[in-house]
């Protein structure tokens, strides 16, 4: 993927297909990247450092249609040595809701699985898909891409589609998964 001089995606973004991404859906129809913002929602709620591999720039406050960025993650540590922790590259992609129509079936399945719970108001919202791939790009951590998915989350106030599953949840049901995984 070739990145231009405001760090965004050039060429035409694809989302892989809903069983090999989280995918998010977010009221919010831009796809600005915060990373300031993103970093500390994952240090601070999830123990996590996160970095993204291609800085962003806005000029002039637009944002593109579509576009994805690297995003470097890692468990903050605990410690105050020197140890090197293990790093994990996760790929984000982002494009508006009309051009995903899979992941907002997937969505639709996942709503009615759970039978709704507040989810089809939050899906009847949705104006853009994030997604996170599923397996990292580089690193060993394959909980890295769930990390970045729950920070996302939470920043986007958007649900959540795990790959392979019928079912949709929130910040909550991400925290408790990685809860599980041991982070």
């Amino acid at each position: 993927m070739e990145f231009d001089g405001s760090g965004w995606a050039e060429g035409r973004i694809e989302l892989l297909p809903p069983s090999q991404g989280w995918s998010l859906l977010s009221p919010e129809p831009e796809a600005r990247i915060d990373e300031h913002r993103w970093a500390h929602q994952a240090r601070v709620f999830f123990g996590a450092e996160l970095t993204l591999v291609q800085k962003k720039a806005y000029p002039s406050g637009s944002t593109p249609m579509a576009d994805a960025v690297e995003v470097d993650v890692a468990r903050t540590s605990s410690s105050s040595t020197s140890t090197p922790r293990a790093t994990s590259r996760v790929l984000v992609m982002t494009v508006p809701l009309d051009r995903a129509p899979l992941v907002r079936a997937a969505a639709a399945a996942g709503v009615r699985a759970i039978g709704g719970c507040g989810f089809d108001a939050l899906l009847a919202r949705a104006r853009r898909v994030w997604q996170v791939r599923e397996p990292p790009i580089a690193g060993d951590d394959a909980r890295a891409p769930l990390v970045v998915t729950a920070v996302l989350a939470a920043v986007l106030l958007a649900p959540v589609v795990p790959p392979g599953e019928e079912t949709i949840f929130g910040v909550k049901g991400a925290r408790e998964r990685l809860q599980r995984l041991g982070w």
